[in-house]
């Protein structure tokens, strides 16, 4: 094993640290994902409860197994960082740097599909929302007729678009949509597909925050992973030089 200096040393330390990181947070990632296939919700996740089920069991289903690969992937990249550092090896190092750059790449490729195609994004999603409410009123799916409700209470919205959506189907407007339940004169205006997506774009700053410390990490650890394959190579040359 070649010696590296006391910087490189120090480099070596924070990319194995960050990939112990990253495998923790690649099986708790993983077991979620699990956790949700095998019972078929979404309860792990208080918080976002409500506004994930809205979506249907079906979707939750692919939620879970997206959550299961991404935990997978997470974990293994995870491991080929570890492996590097800890046995300073620089196939192990590359690797997980071209895999790492290639996860920063399509995230970027994420970011740009989504603010190009957002309109069409918010057909889909205003499309799906309303067939899961027709269906759930017109098979009196309770469980899912009392998650559009909570929606509707936490959000202060009513229907998807509107409580003309329980006018058009002839469905009996619930005291959720009322401001004043016990009066129940003034509804709710605003639909709860357009409330979703305001409270999200209200967390946006948040969210955004989260995902520049997330690429901040990524590439911190392209750039280490890098320096540390060289720092290697470089440390193996001159060592080869000595001895010859």
């Amino acid at each position: 094993m070649v010696q590296l200096s006391c910087g490189v040393q120090c480099t070596r330390a924070a990319l194995f640290a960050l990939n112990i990181l990253f495998l923790l947070v690649g099986f708790t990632v993983m077991g979620l994902g699990i956790y949700i296939k095998v019972n078929g919700n979404f309860n792990a996740i208080s918080e976002i409860y409500g506004v994930s089920e809205a979506l249907g069991k079906e979707a939750m289903q692919w939620i879970a197994v997206g959550m299961i690969i991404v935990g997978i992937f997470t974990a293994c990249l995870a491991a080929f960082g570890c492996l590097g550092a800890i046995l300073q090896n620089r196939c192990f190092l590359y690797a997980y740097s071209v895999f790492l750059s290639l996860i920063i790449f399509m995230e970027f490729a994420a970011v740009i599909v989504t603010l190009v195609f957002r309109k069409d994004l918010w057909k889909t999603y205003d499309s799906g929302f309303m067939e899961i409410f027709h269906h759930a009123y017109s098979q009196n799916q309770t469980d899912t007729i009392k998650i559009i409700e909570n929606l509707e209470h936490k959000f202060k919205c009513c229907g998807v678009d509107g409580a003309s959506d329980y006018a058009k189907y002839g469905y009996k407007i619930p005291q959720s949509c009322y401001m004043d339940p016990s009066i129940k004169s003034v509804l709710y205006s605003q639909g709860c597909a357009q409330a979703v997506i305001i409270w999200i774009w209200n967390k946006l700053p948040i969210i955004a925050g989260v995902l520049g410390a997330i690429l901040f990490i990524e590439l911190f650890g392209v750039i280490s992973s890098i320096v540390l394959g060289v720092a290697i190579s470089h440390s193996a040359d001159t060592a080869y030089y000595i001895k010859f």
